[in-house]
């Protein structure tokens, strides 16, 4: 078993000053167990790689010539890493004291068949965000997409997509979890494979669910522990006819080509949904 027990890996694409943020935080928090850092920057072309390079040259620096996206550029962190458990997160990702990191250590520790969890993400203004879900329907996407997300039968089917009948204060199994910031079990990525790399910017996350759930282990949310997550859906603002615009953009269309890819992939049937 590898000393080093967490492996933060920071997939970073022109998030220079986030990054620097993140990484600063990493250090500063006085973790007293063994971990490493590995960024693995996607072509960002806006100093990141030299800054990481003269201000942190103790860590790990993965440099992709180009972008990969989410999928391969996070495996490209992972086949690096050597700790037992797995950081995989943004960089817009802020935790808050090294005791959250500990306490998840010590549940992983006393829970071997948990392959994957999420802490509660939470907003700047100390909100919850939604980060563990149910499975979409075929026409989730679209609610989520374009202005028929107004609807009736749209805003129930997001609602049961986002689990909001329930509190989000109790540590549960879930189907699927935000990749932006979860801890893995290494040893179950090294025996089940990592992300799908058929997958662009989406769905990579959640695919691996499936796959931990279809191998017998569980996926947890664990809100004893919570971190700050700095996030903002470029896709979901608002834009030209009454938001048809969002349907045109670029992240809407990889959107939605990673979930027709996820719809093929999921015909494998080892995704079993509630």
């Amino acid at each position: 078993m590898s000393d080093i027990k967490l492996s933060f890996i920071i997939l970073n694409y022109k998030t220079k000053h986030l990054l620097r943020l993140v990484i600063s935080n990493l250090k500063q928090l006085g973790l007293t167990m063994p971990y490493e850092i590995i960024i693995v920057d996607n072509a960002s072309n806006d100093g990141s790689v030299e800054m990481v390079q003269q201000q942190y040259p103790d860590v790990q620096l993965i440099i992709s010539p180009t972008n990969t996206g989410h999928a391969r550029g996070n495996n490209l962190g992972i086949a690096q890493a050597k700790g037992e458990y797995l950081v995989i997160m943004n960089s817009d990702i802020i935790f808050t004291t090294a005791n959250d990191l500990s306490q998840v250590v010590t549940y992983l520790d006393q829970h071997p068949a948990v392959a994957l969890l999420g802490p509660q993400l939470r907003n700047a203004d100390d909100s919850v965000q939604y980060s563990c879900f149910r499975p979409y329907s075929k026409l989730t996407p679209v609610y989520r997409r374009t202005p028929l997300g107004k609807l009736p039968v749209a805003q129930r089917d997001l609602a049961h997509h986002l689990m909001t009948d329930f509190d989000h204060q109790s540590v549960r199994e879930v189907d699927w979890l935000l990749g932006a910031a979860l801890f893995a079990r290494k040893a179950v990525l090294d025996q089940i494979g990592a992300f799908n790399e058929s997958f662009f910017l989406y769905f990579a996350d959640f695919e691996l669910c499936d796959r931990i759930r279809w191998h017998g282990y569980q996926v947890i949310y664990y809100p004893n522990v919570h971190i700050i997550h700095y996030h903002r859906r470029e896709s979901a603002q608002r834009s030209f006819w009454g938001g048809m615009g969002s349907v045109l953009n670029y992240t809407t269309r990889i959107h939605l080509k990673d979930w027709w890819t996820y719809l093929h992939i999921n015909k494998q049937g080892y995704a079993p949904h509630s």
